[in-house]
C-alpha cells in the first residue's frame, strides 16, 4: 500500500479487471493520466515514485486478465 490509513476492502485487482481485456498501451495511458493528476496537484517526487511503484506492481493483475 501507500502507507496511508485507509485499507482497501474491495475485489482483488485480477477479479476486478477480469474480462476487460485491458492492453498494455491502455494501462500505460492510465498511468500517464494518474501521474499528470499528481503533478497538477503538486504531489512530491517521493510520493509519485511510491504511486508509480504500486501501479507497476499491479500491472500483471490488470493487463489482459
Amino acid at each position: 500500500g501507500s502507507g496511508g490509513p485507509e485499507k482497501y476492502t474491495g475485489k482483488d485487482m485480477r477479479a476486478a479487471h477480469k474480462g476487460m481485456n485491458i492492453s498494455e498501451q491502455e494501462y500505460m495511458a492510465v498511468m500517464d493520466d494518474i501521474l499528470g493528476a499528481l503533478d497538477k496537484h503538486g504531489i512530491d517526487e517521493v510520493t509519485k515514485k511510491d504511486v508509480l511503484a504500486i501501479l507497476y506492481s499491479l500491472k500483471g493483475e490488470i493487463i489482459r486478465v
